[in-house]
């Protein structure tokens, strides 16, 4: 992640880690769980970089860095390659090194709603944080108009080893950071993000991340509570509650891929509800991942 020592926060933030056990859904239960009707945007990596499913745009377009003050439709980054056989279903999307340009897809396909916003974002990843990654943050995704901290959604692996995994949800600067406090003198257990100590990844084996938002710009008023889960691999890891209030030009928003990642991606989609804890164990169970929505 592109991030800077410039940032503040005043308004509170509640953090509730929790893990729960993973339990199988069973047929009764699948019977009763419809994904595809609030299905978004799914790009599997199958062969291609576009999307299967898109509301927006499916093309794959690539900027010169996480601004997008220049970009092209399509992969320009000799990084970013389709990896063949080798994702969790199918193909997979691997980052061979870090780089400064950004492979990113229309922020149209998260169908930003000024009022009473909600939505899911599920993927997959295999990498060992703390052999593969070089120094410096690092963000398998980040979502936004502006920047990390100005309306934005992340997930990123932190600087410091051994690497937390991390969630961050950061709404209108102005919102959430009226007093401009600086970052580095902000507590770290006052900062609108979920922490994960000691994440599951590694080489072998690949992980489920998800994580959903719910009542966005309420319409009770800028006090009213939201809430924002982290899972990974089908379980809770942690909750973010605190008002949100984003402002998106939805033109100008980007789901931003890779920014210093090195690893594999695969199987990105994105809802239009936030999924419960049912939906969220029975997307990770699928056997074909997404495709079999």
């Amino acid at each position: 992640m592109l991030k800077y020592p410039v940032l503040s926060y005043a308004a509170i933030s509640v953090i509730v880690l929790a893990a729960f056990q993973s339990t199988p859904v069973n047929a009764q239960q699948n019977d009763k769980i419809d994904l595809k009707s609030s299905l978004l945007l799914h790009v599997p990596f199958d062969g291609t970089f576009d999307a299967r499913i898109a509301t927006g745009s499916g093309k794959i377009f690539t900027a010169d860095s996480s601004e997008r003050k220049q970009s092209q439709e399509g992969n320009h980054c000799e990084q970013v390659t389709i990896a063949s056989g080798q994702g969790r279903f199918g193909d997979a999307l691997r980052f061979s090194d870090k780089s400064e340009k950004v492979v990113f897809y229309d922020g149209t396909n998260m169908q930003f709603r000024p009022q009473n916003w909600s939505g899911s974002v599920s993927f997959w990843l295999k990498l060992n944080p703390d052999q593969d990654l070089k120094p410096g943050y690092c963000d398998p995704i980040q979502i936004t108009q502006k920047g990390w901290n100005d309306g934005a959604f992340f997930v990123d692996f932190d600087r410091d080893l051994p690497r937390d995994f991390r969630l961050g949800v950061f709404a209108d600067y102005k919102f959430w950071n009226p007093t401009d406090i600086e970052w580095e003198k902000l507590p770290v257990a006052d900062r609108p993000m979920v922490v994960v100590k000691k994440p599951p990844f590694s080489r072998e084996a690949w992980t489920h991340v998800a994580f959903t938002f719910e009542n966005f710009n309420s319409s009770e008023g800028n006090s009213a509570m939201s809430r924002s889960t982290l899972y990974l691999n089908g379980e809770s890891a942690g909750i973010l509650l605190k008002p949100m209030q984003f402002h998106w030009d939805n033109e100008n928003t980007a789901i931003m891929l890779g920014l210093l990642y090195i690893g594999d991606f695969d199987d990105l989609t994105v809802f239009s509800k936030a999924l419960t804890p049912a939906e969220i164990l029975y997307l990770h169970q699928l056997p074909g991942g997404a495709s079999g929505i």
